[in-house]
């Protein structure tokens, strides 16, 4: 059985889907907010593992949400 291909995103795509800066997904790779991993200089982000962070992010208590972004 063949793996399935994950899509991955780069800071310009995240920063576009959130609308923030490209620094600021750099930051966010930096400090663990989103899990990423770099290639070279360039941090990328699988979309499965962003899907399971905005799931846990929007079913955090509501003084937790605040934590992760």
């Amino acid at each position: 059985m063949a793996a399935q291909k994950d899509k991955i995103y780069d800071a310009k795509a995240l920063a576009k889907f959130f609308g923030v800066t490209e620094k600021t997904i750099w930051e966010w790779c930096r400090e663990g907010r989103l899990p990423a991993f770099k290639i070279g200089k360039e941090w990328r982000v699988r979309a499965s593992d962003l899907e399971k962070t905005i799931k846990l992010k929007t079913n955090a208590p509501k003084d937790n949400r605040a934590k992760l972004f």
